[in-house]
């Protein structure tokens, strides 16, 4: 009860603990980052990784030690005959194909050569001339024609910081840590097929929105191999594999898609974010983070359409197969030493496996897939699900559990974001809306908050005459809010239903790529991120490199004002008469100032906004009731109390 201060102090060191553990858990970590080179909130590349690729096959068989391609291998890379397959008692692709995929036991190491030439070369005749450019309105890049590997990805609108000269952001890239994407076949024993050292012919030099590509290659049986890219102004890009047989044998191949990230890139090891490797399968959202992939090492699964691949904070890398196609899917990961250097190297991958096709001489077999390696932005991951029907695609941006509060709040303050042209006052409009439609909860709270304060004297006396006596003073109290209709935990309703909303909005704020750079006014150039200005560097006027262990200490101009309207607030209510409340109450607003001073600014303007407009909606609503409170009192009560407020104390003379 109210009155009991044991059981007061044991909620306050609970609601601390809540607090802390949000620090803890909910906020992003601010400490130095790894020995790595940050590119791009939290998508990172790590120094002295491979400087060339570590998945590998050879032609009709699985690369092993002392050579390595650009693939992790599929099991061993060729099917059985069309006989062969006849003769099996399980000879479809979906009830052998994870089978046929292999384990990450047998991925080769990942030292980027050959025993024939080293991984610089490699790399320089994937680079040096060899190579498609790719040029759209968002990004830019290359596709390797030795191998015919999608190597390089830049986002054109997007800049690692807020400086001027800042670099692109770059996801898929050939070293320090090669990160790309490959589609290939498996085969009938036998044939054929291309691998990481075919050069593949083109007619194209660029592949546009309005200029498709066209790869292929022809083995000396003539079975010709075909792969057509097309991309739009974004970032998806439709491949259609095709395989025309004009041998004069029966072959069976299986289209396959590759996605290679390798090293571990640092993450924000963020508990409401995930990064990592993911997938929508088999109607499931799948997260497997970059330590539970290197324990487990191998996920398998079989899906009709969906899509997978690999995620980070707001970029991602997917493959998409056809929405009817019914696939095998694969998450693997290994762990190998580079024979150059002897360090460890993590390799991740996401494969996607169709099923075989057998093809009589002269026949041609297609399949159409898709690649998405962008910007996560909600609207058009939207128009792409739709478009292609790709189910469960908005689900790469981590809205988390409250994903039904987060999303409407999401459009939200887009929707206001355009129409005020900034983020920034989207927020402060959408505070206004949210306490218009609280406002029916916050009337009946202060509507409570008015009634304890005039029983406060009534209170007092119940206390002082049950001192000892805690069930009677417990009976008594409950008897007194009984009669007069007080609900005493009527005032923290508001502030119950505001816990979800402020989580949501931080979500937002957190995982979108829309509030990524957003500016306000003044010195708030990103919402994204904290108050660039703190007390420690006296707000801007002096620079110096603040430890991390006083960042906490390091409060900026935004935290300190939602402080002291936070403190203001507090004032217009009634003041705990007991004085270990008090004192408790008092000390709030200097806690909840240190805990969110590190938060994104975005989040702390709407705390601060949404004090405000609490102040003034509690001192007009405050009046309101005590003019009713007055006009509602019998005339006696009426009198007596403007009786009591004329009176004044008589001056006695000492003398």
């Amino acid at each position: 009860m109210q009155g009991d201060p044991k059981n007061l102090l044991i909620a306050i060191v609970l609601c601390t603990a809540i607090l802390f553990g949000w620090e803890f858990f909910f906020r992003a970590p601010q400490g130095t980052q790894p020995p790595a080179q940050q590119t791009a909130d939290g998508r990172q590349t790590q120094q002295g990784t491979t400087q060339g690729t570590t998945q590998g096959t050879t032609q009709g068989k699985t690369t092993q030690e002392g050579a390595t391609g650009d693939l992790l291998p599929l099991g061993e890379q060729t099917l059985p005959t069309p006989d062969q397959q006849a003769s099996q008692t399980k000879g479809t692709t979906g009830e052998t194909g994870n089978d046929l995929l292999g384990d990450a036991s047998s991925l080769p190491a990942p030292d980027g050569s050959t025993e024939e030439q080293g991984g610089e070369v490699n790399n320089a005749l994937s680079r040096g001339g060899a190579m498609v450019a790719i040029e759209t309105p968002a990004l830019k890049g290359s596709i390797a024609l030795k191998g015919a590997k999608v190597e390089r990805i830049i986002l054109r609108d997007f800049r690692e910081t807020l400086a001027d000269d800042a670099p692109p952001i770059t996801l898929l890239q050939t070293e320090p840590s090669p990160y790309f994407v490959q589609f290939a076949w498996r085969v009938s024993e036998g044939v054929e097929a291309p691998d990481h050292n075919t050069l593949w012919q083109s007619e194209q030099t660029r592949l546009t929105p309005s200029s498709p590509l066209l790869l292929h290659w022809t083995n000396e049986a003539d079975v010709r191999f075909e792969l057509r890219f097309s991309i739009d102004d974004h970032y998806m890009i439709t491949l259609e594999q095709r395989v025309v047989n004009g041998s004069e044998r029966v072959i069976t191949v299986q289209p396959y898609g590759v996605i290679q990230r390798q090293g571990k890139p640092p993450t924000l090891d963020f508990f409401i974010l995930h990064e990592g490797l993911i997938g929508y399968l088999d109607s499931s959202l799948e997260e497997i983070t970059y330590k539970k992939a290197l324990k487990k090492q191998r996920f398998a699964y079989k899906s009709k359409g969906g899509w997978l691949g690999i995620t980070d904070k707001y970029w991602m890398t997917v493959l998409v197969p056809d929405a009817g196609k019914s696939v095998n899917a694969l998450f693997r990961t290994a762990t190998r030493q580079r024979p150059s250097d002897g360090l460890s190297i993590d390799v991740f991958q996401a494969d996607i496996l169709y099923p075989t096709s057998n093809l009589a001489p002269q026949e041609k077999v297609e399949q159409v897939s898709r690649l998405f390696v962008g910007a996560k932005s909600v609207p058009l991951l939207d128009r792409y699900a739709q478009q292609h029907d790709i189910a469960g695609f908005d689900l790469a941006v981590d809205f988390g559990w409250f994903y039904f509060i987060t999303k409407p709040i999401y459009h939200a303050i887009t929707f206001f974001s355009q129409l005020l042209g900034n983020f920034g006052l989207a927020i402060l409009a959408l505070t206004v809306v949210i306490k218009i439609l609280f406002l029916p909860l916050s009337y009946k709270s202060y509507v409570s908050i008015s009634k304890m304060k005039t029983l406060q004297p009534e209170m007092t006396t119940l206390r002082e005459r049950h001192k000892g006596d805690k069930k009677a003073l417990q009976q008594d109290m409950l008897a007194l809010y009984k009669k007069h209709g007080v609900n005493p935990v009527a005032g923290c309703l508001p502030i119950l239903l505001q816990i979800p909303v402020f989580f949501a909005l931080y979500k937002v704020l957190f995982v979108s790529i829309e509030m990524r750079h957003a500016p306000f006014f003044g010195w708030i150039h990103d919402l994204s991120a904290p108050d660039p200005l703190g007390m420690l560097t006296l707000f801007g006027l002096v620079t110096w490199q603040v430890p991390q262990l006083l960042q906490p200490l390091n409060l900026g101009l935004w935290p300190i004002v939602m402080g002291l309207s936070m403190w203001l607030q507090q004032k217009m209510n009634p003041a705990p008469v007991d004085p270990i409340q008090k004192k408790i109450f008092a000390f709030l607003p200097i806690l909840f100032t240190f805990l969110l001073g590190r938060f994104p600014a975005g989040l702390v303007i709407y705390w601060t906004w949404n004090n405000v407009l609490t102040i003034a909606q509690q001192w007009v609503i405050t009046r309101h009731v005590n003019r009713n409170m007055t006009k509602t009192k019998p005339p006696d009560a009426q009198r007596t109390q403007r009786r009591t407020q004329r009176r004044t104390p008589r001056r006695t003379n000492p003398q």
